[in-house]
């Protein structure tokens, strides 16, 4: 059985967006574990396993896969709707997790009309069950916790010699507010890179198709970034 992942080495900006949001769950939401799982892949192909958990979790949980309309955190990634079980007890087997019993909710992990993954937590038997309020709660957590991940994102690409050249490109005021700014409003810093993604391109003699060629490559390689984290995770267990 091990215990929540919260020691260690610093495992990047992705990596501590998602220790954050299972730590704030943790602490605002009593309960015996929280679990943030994250999809691999899109749509019908995606397959979630978890990437941070406070409390106990048994070593076949760490490393379980569920496919995108599995189970109920499976349906509730592919629907994007929550589900709280007040007594897993007393309602469908299907619904008891390895026997545990008791209250849980899962909840979709959203970002920009996307599901990344879903934050479960879960009391045991005997305890008081999940609320209505708690779940609205917890629903708010899982909006703060997909911002923080576009927040990582972002902090890792303006890393970017491309990132610094941009914003160096809007002046030294634009700039200055960017970096002040930028974890804060990520929409910001997205559209100065985007313009000058563009003037750089055109500049280059690209056309129109070119760029939206382009751009549809960048797009490509943002849905990826999510599933090459899966992969370090995965790894890092074995």
């Amino acid at each position: 059985m091990t215990e929540g992942n919260t020691g260690g080495a610093d495992r990047g900006l992705l990596q501590q967006a998602l220790e954050d949001a299972a730590e704030a769950c943790w602490s605002r939401l009593p309960c015996e574990r929280v679990t943030i799982m994250l999809a691999d892949g899109e749509g019908e192909q995606a397959v979630l396993a978890v990437a941070a958990w406070r409390g106990e979790l048994l070593e076949e949980a760490l490393n379980a896969r569920v496919r995108s309309g599995g189970s109920i955190a499976g349906r509730v990634f592919a629907s994007g709707q929550p589900h709280r079980v007040d007594d897993a007890d007393a309602a469908h087997h299907a619904t008891r997790a390895r026997g545990e019993g008791g209250s849980f909710i899962c909840m979709p992990l959203p970002l920009d009309g996307r599901v990344l993954g879903v934050i479960n937590v879960r009391r045991a038997r005997g305890q008081q069950a999940f609320s209505e309020i708690e779940q609205q709660l917890l629903e708010c957590l899982a909006l703060f916790a997909g911002k923080s991940v576009q927040s990582a994102e972002l902090g890792f690409l303006l890393k970017s010699e491309f990132a610094q050249r941009a914003l160096a490109g809007e002046g030294r005021s634009a700039s200055s507010d960017a970096f002040a700014q930028g974890m804060a409003q990520p929409a910001q810093v997205a559209r100065m890179l985007a313009k000058s993604f563009y003037r750089e391109m055109r500049s280059a003699g690209f056309g129109n198709d070119q760029i939206v060629g382009a751009a549809g490559e960048i797009i490509d390689q943002l849905s990826s970034s999510l599933r090459k984290h899966g992969k370090r995770m995965e790894r890092g267990r074995s």
